[in-house]
This record gives C-alpha cells, sequence and structure tokens, in this order.
C-alpha cells in the first residue's frame, strides 16, 4: 500500500524522505495542493516530487494524489468496532470474545463489498464461466478454504482443481491453455510462488484472477482482474489471518453464484439432481431439514 511504501522510505533520498513525510502529515488536505505548492513549502523543485511519485509508480503527481486519497478514504472507513490484528485481549472472557469475533466477521464482509468493484467481478464471473478448466492456487490456508468452491462448482458441472504446492503449482501453469483460468491468492501480492504461477499462466495464454489486499501489489499488476480482500491485517503482527479467510469465502462463494446465476433453472436442477443421486441414504427427521421427494 502507498501508505506503507511512505513510512518505510526504502531507497529514498533525504529531500524524498521529507516530502514522503510531508504526504503522511498532509493526508487529506493533499486534494488542495499541487506539486508546485508542496515543492515551495520545502524548498525543492516541483520534478522532485513528481521522481518521488514515479518511484511508487505513478506517471506524476497527480495520479499518485488521486490513488493516495482513495486509499486515505478506504483506510478511515469502517472496522469501527474491533481492531482486526487484535480483535480481542488476554482480560476478555469466552463471552466478550465470540461477540468481538462476530463482529470482526460482519466487518470484514462488508469492508470486503466495499472493495468489491462491479465490473472487475463481472470480467472475473465471465472467465471464469467460459473456462474449460479452472485453478485455484494459494501457498497459504486459504488452499483449504477453496476446496468448498470446487465442491460447489462441481455440484454445477464445472470444474475447479485447487493447488498449493508450488512445484504441482508451476506446472500446471506452464501448460496452460487459452481457455484455462487461474485464480491466484495472495494476501500481500508478493508471495513468490503466487508470482510465479500468475507469470507462467500468462505467458501461457491463460487468464489470471487474482485475489488480493487493496492497492498496488505484483501480482494486481499481472492479473486480468483483482478483486480486493479486506486489507487490515499486518503480515506478522496479528492474532490470525481472519481477514483474508473470511474475504476468500466470500468472494468464491459470490463468484459460484454468479456462474450459477447464469443459467438458472438449469444448474439449480442439475446441483438438486447429482446431489440426491449421491447422497441416497442422506436424510433428517427434522422437518427444518428434510428436503421434498419429488
Amino acid at each position: 500500500m502507498i501508505v506503507q511504501q511512505l513510512r518505510e522510505q526504502e531507497g529514498f533520498s533525504p529531500i524524498e524522505r521529507t516530502i514522503a513525510q510531508y504526504f503522511l502529515d498532509a493526508g487529506e488536505t493533499l486534494r488542495e495542493q499541487s506539486a508546485r505548492s508542496i515543492a515551495a513549502k520545502l524548498y525543492t523543485a516541483p520534478s522532485t516530487v513528481t521522481r518521488l511519485c514515479k518511484r511508487l509508480g505513478y506517471a506524476g503527481y497527480n495520479d499518485f494524489r488521486d490513488d493516495y486519497l482513495d486509499e486515505l478514504r478506504y483506510l478511515s472507513s469502517a472496522f469501527t468496532e474491533v481492531n482486526a490484528n487484535q480483535p480481542f485481549r488476554k482480560s476478555d472472557d469466552t463471552r466478550t470474545i465470540a461477540a468481538k469475533i462476530g463482529a470482526l466477521y460482519r466487518e470484514t464482509v462488508d469492508d470486503t463489498l466495499q472493495l468489491t468493484d462491479g465490473d472487475a467481478l463481472e470480467r472475473a464471473v465471465r472467465l471464469i464461466a467460459d473456462a474449460r478448466n479452472v485453478f485455484v492456487y494459494s501457498g497459504g490456508p486459504q488452499s483449504y478454504l477453496a476446496e468448498d468452491f470446487v465442491d460447489k462448482m462441481a455440484r454445477i458441472g464445472r470444474r475447479v482443481i485447487v493447488t498449493y504446492k508450488d512445484d504441482t503449482s508451476y506446472f500446471f501453469s506452464s501448460g496452460a491453455r487459452r481457455d484455462e483460468v487461474f485464480v491466484v491468492l495472495s494476501y500481500s501480492g508478493e508471495t513468490s510462488g503466487a508470482l510465479r504461477v500468475a507469470k507462467q499462466a500468462r505467458e501461457a495464454g491463460a487468464s489470471v484472477v487474482a485475489l488480493t489486499s487493496y492497492g498496488r501489489n505484483s501480482l494486481a499488476a499481472m492479473a486480468d482482474v483483482t478483486l480486493h480482500v479486506s486489507t487490515r491485517e499486518k503480515l506478522v503482527e496479528k492474532l490470525g489471518s481472519f481477514g483474508m479467510g473470511i474475504s476468500t469465502m466470500l468472494l468464491l462463494d459470490v463468484i459460484y453464484s454468479c456462474v450459477l446465476a447464469l443459467d438458472y433453472d438449469r444448474n439449480v436442477v442439475r446441483r438438486i439432481k447429482v446431489t440426491r443421486s449421491y447422497e441416497i441414504y442422506r436424510d433428517s427427521d427434522n422437518p427444518i431439514l428434510h428436503d421434498r421427494r419429488n
């Protein structure tokens, strides 16, 4: 994220550090400031301000400012009830912990939906719906969460393969076809395994859908479509990877639901038929659970 880059100031010259700190201190007031006015306040040249923006990956100051202000708006919104990194304290009892984790779930869902761009979601759904095969890669625990996506998609006749071993995933992506899609999950967007898979898949002609953090990162730059997960947690200093897991489950369920809805009647009939033919002995006396038998 831009804020993180401005704080870390990796490779910055002394004057660039000064400009970076000015950006951090100015916050939303940058909206009314130009590169020339900032340069005058810091006794430097406008080109120096522009050079820092280019170092951060932007064409110039205006592009940087717009993205930076968008990021500040995101970081200042939502998550008012809980701290995503430390959602509970050691003094909390079990009921309090349960309530706080529940609040974290609700806020993470809201946060993820706020970050979900409608056009990007439609493109991702269309790519996945039209794909001969869909591969989901994650080097982390999200690969296990994706197994439920595999099951749901299989019941409507869609083939999804979860890959988590770096070598096998690399071989799959190296041999990818143009009618295949790779859904690559990485919170930081800088995981080496994820980047290798995405790079090989793109070079082979396949499409890449990224599920990654908000802001610029290498995976997002490489992907055909990017869907953002809730981006409130530190990489290490947190009590658990709650946000990425919740966002992953939500986004994969949304994608599945949208694919199903493309041919709703046919997919519903198929899902019920194939599920019933497999689960022939599954039943319950609970009237809420009991299915009608035609």
